[in-house]
């Protein structure tokens, strides 16, 4: 009996100590309506609903449309461009109909649909009309994240197990391992129009301080590395702000940039910055971010109720061993005993120059393998000789065209490098200049920068869509690394931002009735995720036939295609790539070499 009195002590003791607990995501009821409209984005809306909405007032809903309709009749550019197109109609329309609410005399006759817009206003107590005309200029559309959801909830189960095992390690919430659903949606993968990547997001200045990000790789792709990352980012944030609303949304803002907004306004909550805060910065992303991620836990936390049953990936099992030389990453496949593309899954953060050997793989980097494989692995890395271990990096040059503006001092902190060591490399004395179209060798030595994103500028008479064809980027894409709503509208001398490709390792395929995303990748030498990422195909059984592939980085020699440009000629385009006149103009069918023109398109013939 003393001992089941003990014992039920115990439990009130466990109780009313967990209950004293104060929860650290406090939910404000001034937040609640955010957080329900944000809940139906992620579990009620279809990625194919728009929802005309109040951009402050989040809840505040005018109406849902339906694309469904459309979805079977158009290819998914045109769908998008289409979306699109709808959103700026409906947008106008609805702002017309709120002034015409707002300036209509009182007691006037109203046709249905703006009975059913009164409606709504009169639900949320908006009945000013100067508050209408404000709402007017305050729309915005939010497309439903339900199908998106669902797909990273399955991905989910690969990582989550690993991530709740790192925050609970260093002391922190759990639940925050939710993050990603408002980041990435799990999807390793992701990369944003403002140079974000991987599972958690990470910009690259960021990225530099809690992990690797160098010629060698970007941890910013590894599932596990960036987790640790984000666990250690997180703790800074909150041993700053000593607050979990504020913590969370100085993940998106900046903890400096919290700090600051509350010194400013002598605030001391999320609540007041959203009340009192003013800055071009601090905007509709960082005073819903918080909402979200209080969303995003709902569902998860509820996902059978959401979504019905779910089957979760099951997580990844691997053991991890350090290097202690330089090494190829070839040689350490091999050793892993592992099929290349999951041994690339494993290791995801390796550069295009590591995977292709032209950079060793340096000591200390944590490899995995598949769970079990630990043992033979190290007899094996043991019995290497020494013509595979290495004591030093291999110097590496990246191929650096020099741009209109462009200065050596420039080109050196780009790359972070020094003038020195590129002029060494190219033979130039100090009074040789550099000159536009020249190819320079940037020596790396292991201590150069990822090349950064390209900057073009628009030419009188060029389209988007040739700009993207000499990228070597989808239209789509563009668009989105640049927020283009309209592609018909870039104007001579735009700048555009370009995460170009060297036309040299593009190829296309045009997928043929039977093929598979898999068989066209191994077919390529290249992986499914990267195959998939570049031409953004979230669902590989969707794959059509006659669909037109992009082949990045492909160890297969294939045709690429280049947009004439100013100044340019079909001998200047051949020495760039390391061809003949004669193959170009017969790839080309052109009678007369000299007689091409600015924006034409030519087809490059194998090298």
């Amino acid at each position: 009996m003393l001992r089941k009195l003990v014992i039920a002590g115990f439990g009130l003791l466990l109780s009313w100590s967990a209950a004293a607990l104060p929860d650290p995501f406090p939910r404000p009821p001034e937040l609640e309506p955010a957080v329900q409209f944000w809940r139906d984005v992620f579990a009620k809306y279809s990625e194919h609903e728009l929802v005309l909405h109040d951009r402050a007032n989040t809840h505040i809903v005018y109406r849902v449309i339906d694309f469904s309709d459309v979805v079977p009749l158009l290819e998914p550019e045109e769908l998008w461009l289409h979306k699109r197109k709808v959103e700026g109609e409906q947008k106008e329309l609805l702002r017309e109909q709120l002034l015409q609410l707002a300036d209509g005399p009182p007691g006037a006759a109203l046709s249905p649909e703006l009975r059913a817009l009164r409606g709504v206003l009169d639900r949320h107590g908006l009945r000013d009309p100067a508050r209408i005309r404000e709402a007017a200029d305050n729309l915005r559309g939010q497309r439903g994240l339900r199908e998106k959801t669902e797909a990273a909830l399955m991905r989910s189960g690969r990582y989550l197990p690993y991530m709740e095992r790192v925050f609970e390690e260093k002391g922190l919430p759990v639940l925050l391992t939710r993050l990603p659903l408002v980041e990435s949606s799990f999807n390793n993968a992701a990369y944003s129009k403002s140079g974000a990547a991987g599972v958690w997001q990470f910009m690259p200045g960021t990225a530099r301080v809690y992990m690797s990000y160098d010629e060698i790789g970007d941890e910013r792709r590894d599932p596990w590395r960036s987790t640790e990352a984000a666990a250690a980012h997180l703790a800074d944030d909150y041993a700053l702000l000593q607050d979990w609303p504020l913590a969370v949304t100085a993940y998106n803002f900046g903890r400096n940039g919290i700090a600051r907004a509350l010194a400013e306004i002598d605030g001391k909550s999320l609540i007041d910055m959203i009340r009192r805060y003013e800055h071009p910065r601090w905007g509709f992303a960082g005073k819903n971010f918080y909402a979200e991620f209080l969303a995003a836990i709902d569902v998860e936390q509820n996902a059978l109720k959401y979504f019905g049953p779910i089957r979760r990936d099951a997580e990844d099992q691997f053991d991890e061993i350090r290097t202690e030389h330089f090494v190829r990453y070839d040689t350490l496949q091999r050793l892993a005993q592992e099929h290349p593309e999951r041994f690339a899954e494993l290791n995801p953060s390796f550069s295009t120059a590591v995977q292709q050997g032209h950079l060793y793989v340096p000591p200390g980097k944590r490899i995995r393998v598949p769970r079990g494989h630990a043992s033979s692995f190290r007899k094996a890395y043991a019995s290497l000789g020494s013509g595979e271990l290495f004591a030093s990096q291999r110097d590496y040059f990246i191929p650096h065209r020099v741009r209109s503006g462009e200065t050596l001092s420039g080109i050196a902190r780009q790359y972070r490098t020094s003038i020195r060591s590129i002029r060494e490399a190219n033979g130039l004395r100090d009074k040789h200049f550099i000159r536009i179209g020249q190819t320079l060798k940037v020596p790396t030595n292991g201590g150069a920068s990822p090349a950064a994103p390209a900057v073009h500028v628009v030419r009188a008479g060029e389209t988007l869509g040739a700009i993207a064809e000499q990228y070597g980027v989808s239209l789509q894409t563009l668009q989105r690394q640049n927020d283009i709503d309209e592609p018909d509208l870039v104007r001579a001398g735009e700048k555009l931002k370009v995460r170009a490709r060297p036309a040299a390792s593009l190829a296309w395929h045009t997928v043929q009735p039977g093929e598979t995303l898999s068989s066209i990748a191994r077919r390529y030498g290249v992986s499914l995720s990267a195959l998939q990422r570049d031409n953004g195909i979230s669902r590989p059984e969707a794959l059509r036939a006659g669909a037109r592939l992009k082949i990045a980085g492909s160890r297969r020699a294939g045709p690429s295609f280049h947009v004439i440009r100013s100044g340019q000629t079909l001998e200047s385009i051949a020495r760039q790539y390391g061809l003949s006149v004669q193959a170009i103009a017969s790839a080309n069918s052109l009678a007369d070499a000299n007689r091409v023109q600015i924006g034409q398109r030519l087809r490059l013939p194998d090298s």
